[in-house]
This record gives structure tokens, C-alpha cells and sequence, in this order.
């Protein structure tokens, strides 16, 4: 797993820094793929995988994603639409503290698999909300919007821009625009109980002049009543219903030389396993190959400008081209 050109810099900076963070992320890698494995070895579905094609599974998108994952870590080799599994991974050791403090998550989260893979119904909210939480505020997330930011240039816009913040969930988009920028941050939370967690980080960080909150549900038919100077998605499309259209629904809200920033979990290496952890936490879909992010920009409206992807996530800076109405 080669270092993100962001780390690149963090390694010019301070090289131990950014070496422990390289080393947390490869050992949450290395314990999902393992924790993956003994989940379906005890649940007895390694035997499945190699009598039933991925689509024979009540939630066939999940069933492939466990198969390209176990593929691609050399676990298991394919046989048409079935796999074998070829060799048991062994139990990485956890040396970070970023890493440690992610596995009672990793655990919880990967319990689910059996239910979902065979019932095709994931866990009620209610059930998984402080593991979801626990997820998108990770150090790798918080991590991901910091890259996203310095790349986009977010941190050298005027302190009378707007940035509009997408689906901040517990906020951590919109701490990390707070505390790298000096734009003025209008969040859009489609749910009320985070639009509480949300009013409480404005009134602890006493930032009320910096910050705005609008409740809008569903995303794609926000309405707010003025263009803003930048738009900030992170980690967004794989968790909405309707991607596309609330790509359009930010294009509609967005100045002509405004930009795009994106911080998205693609379906590759690191991606794949982040994206298991999502998809059984609540995630509507898998997160989209490169491929497909770059045709619902361009469907949506937008040029890329800059694209930088490693370690399973794309970091993307587009433009809008054209007006929808």
C-alpha cells in the first residue's frame, strides 16, 4: 500500500507521524480481511462461497464485495462465479492506538455479516448508530476530509466565502472545515437527531457565527435561498438513496466559478473493506469504482479538475459546467 501524496507530505514534516499513521491503517486492513474470514469460517459460509455464485445470496452486492476482498488478499481464488477459499490469514498484531481504538467497531460490525449476507436486512439504526458514529468520526476519516481540503485549495478561500457542507452526520466535515478554513460552513443534515449533535459542537466550539444548519430531507431536494463559493461531500454518495441527484441538487446551489470537493471511499484495495464496514453500519450502497464516481460527476454536471486517489479513497476537486434549473 503506497503512501497518499498527502502523507507523502506529513512524512516530509514529520516522518514518525506519518509512518504510525500508514502502520494503523495497513493493521485495520489486515484485522478486517482476518476478522472477515473467521466470521464467515464460523458462520460456516466459507463452504457456501465455494457451492453458491456471489448472486445466489439474498444480498448479492454484499456477497460479491466479500468475495473480491477475500480474492484480493490472496485468501481465496475464483471458480467462475464461486470461490475456494486457498489459506486462513493470521491475526495482525495492533501496535497503534488509532488502530486499537477502531477494533471493538471492526468486531461489532463484522458480527453482522452472516445476518445480512443470508437475510438481505441490515440492522434497525437504532441498533448501530453509535457504531456508525464511531466510524465516519475515525482518525482515517478525519484524516481523508484534512487531505481533501489542503489538495482543494478549501483552506485559501476568503473568509466572506461559503461552503456548503454536505451530510456532516456527527460533524466531523464540518469540524475539519472550521478548523482549516476561514469560510463561513452552511451544513445540510438530513437527520434531526444529528442536527442535535451538530447544534451541540457549534455551541461547545462557540462558533455560531461561522456556522449555519439546515435540516433538509431528502438531500436531493434541498432548498436554500442563496449560491454558494464551494461545496465539501465526504464520504456522502454511498450512504444517500438518490447520489445523483443530490450531486445535481449541490450543482443547483453552486456560483459558476464555485468548485466541488469530494472525499469519497472508492471500490478499490483499502476502499473495499472500508466500504464493508459502511455498508453493514448503514451505507444504501457500495462505495462506486472510480469509474462510476467519474461518470455521476460528469452526468451531474461537473468537470474534474483534480483527482487524486491511493489507498482506496479519491480525493476530487470538480467544477460546474452547466445550470440546472
Amino acid at each position: 500500500m503506497s503512501l497518499s501524496s498527502y502523507l507523502l507530505r506529513r512524512f516530509l514534516r514529520n516522518p514518525r507521524e506519518a509512518l504510525r499513521l500508514k502502520r494503523a491503517g495497513d493493521e485495520i486492513g489486515g484485522y478486517i480481511a482476518w476478522r472477515l474470514y473467521a466470521e464467515l469460517q464460523e458462520a460456516g459460509l466459507l463452504k457456501a462461497f465455494e457451492e453458491r455464485p456471489w448472486w445466489d445470496f439474498n444480498d448479492k452486492e454484499l456477497a460479491r464485495l466479500v468475495q473480491d476482498i477475500l480474492v484480493e488478499e490472496g485468501l481465496a481464488r475464483r471458480s467462475g462465479d464461486t470461490i475456494r477459499a486457498v489459506k486462513a490469514p493470521e491475526r495482525p498484531e495492533i501496535t497503534t492506538g488509532e488502530a486499537a481504538d477502531m477494533i471493538p467497531v471492526l468486531d461489532k460490525a463484522l458480527q453482522l455479516l452472516p445476518e445480512v449476507l443470508e437475510s438481505g436486512k441490515k440492522p434497525e439504526y437504532s441498533r448501530v448508530k453509535a457504531l456508525t458514529a464511531k466510524l465516519v468520526g475515525s482518525f482515517g476519516v478525519r484524516l481523508e476530509f484534512e487531505a481533501a481540503v489542503e489538495v482543494s485549495g478549501l483552506d485559501k478561500l476568503p473568509e466572506s466565502s461559503v461552503v456548503l457542507d454536505v451530510f456532516p452526520r456527527v460533524g466531523t466535515s464540518t469540524a475539519t472545515l472550521l478548523e482549516l478554513t476561514r469560510a463561513g460552513i452552511l451544513a445540510v443534515e438530513p437527520y434531526p437527531e444529528n442536527l442535535e449533535v451538530l447544534e451541540g459542537l457549534v455551541k461547545l466550539q462557540g462558533v455560531g457565527d461561522r456556522v449555519r444548519l439546515v435540516h433538509a430531507a431528502p438531500l436531493e431536494s434541498m432548498r436554500i435561498q442563496e449560491r454558494v463559493d464551494a461545496a465539501f461531500m465526504g464520504e456522502v454518495l454511498h450512504w444517500t438513496p438518490s447520489p445523483q441527484m443530490v450531486l445535481r441538487a449541490v450543482r443547483n446551489h453552486m456560483k459558476r466559478d464555485s468548485f466541488l470537493v469530494l472525499a469519497q471511499t472508492v471500490y478499490s484495495s483499502l476502499g473495499m473493506k472500508v466500504g464493508l464496514l459502511g455498508y453493514l453500519l448503514g451505507a444504501l450502497r457500495l462505495p462506486p469504482t472510480s469509474g462510476e464516481l467519474r461518470s455521476m460527476l460528469r452526468v451531474a454536471g461537473f468537470k474534474v479538475d483534480k483527482w487524486l486517489e491511493s489507498m482506496g479513497v479519491a480525493l476530487v476537486r470538480a467544477r460546474p459546467m452547466v445550470t440546472f434549473v
